[in-house]
């Protein structure tokens, strides 16, 4: 095979394998596919969940209530789950605060509650 041949065969060889490697990282997910989250989703994981007798009903042991969107976005910054106090503590696996505690909420509630906060 004359050089130029080569070069040319090498070239087209990595075009084609940088084609393929890139069209195969693709994901199946979009961001419009999913699903709108309105308040009034995440209030009722919270009344079900947090805001029961004893809890965080505004007359029980803890002095944050969740039962209304004022007192709940007071621990969430919008767009921000990461830094969201709420949904780090109903994500965290440290220590003995878990919550609710003895019954964590589903990965399907903490999507949820996540999909709303960003």
């Amino acid at each position: 095979m004359k050089p130029d041949k080569i070069y040319l065969f090498l070239a087209s060889l990595i075009i084609l394998t940088s084609i393929s490697w890139i069209t195969s990282c693709t994901h199946d997910a979009k961001i419009a596919d999913l699903p709108v989250v309105c308040f009034d989703d995440v209030l009722q994981i919270f009344n079900t969940s947090c805001a029961i007798p004893g809890c965080h009903d505004g007359n029980g042991e803890s002095s944050l209530t969740l039962n209304n969107y004022t007192d709940i976005s007071t621990g969430v910054v919008a767009g921000n789950p990461g830094a969201s106090r709420i949904y780090q503590t109903i994500i965290a696996k440290w220590g003995g605060n878990l919550m609710p505690p003895n019954q964590p909420l589903s990965l399907q509630n903490r999507t949820i509650i996540r999909l709303w906060i960003e």
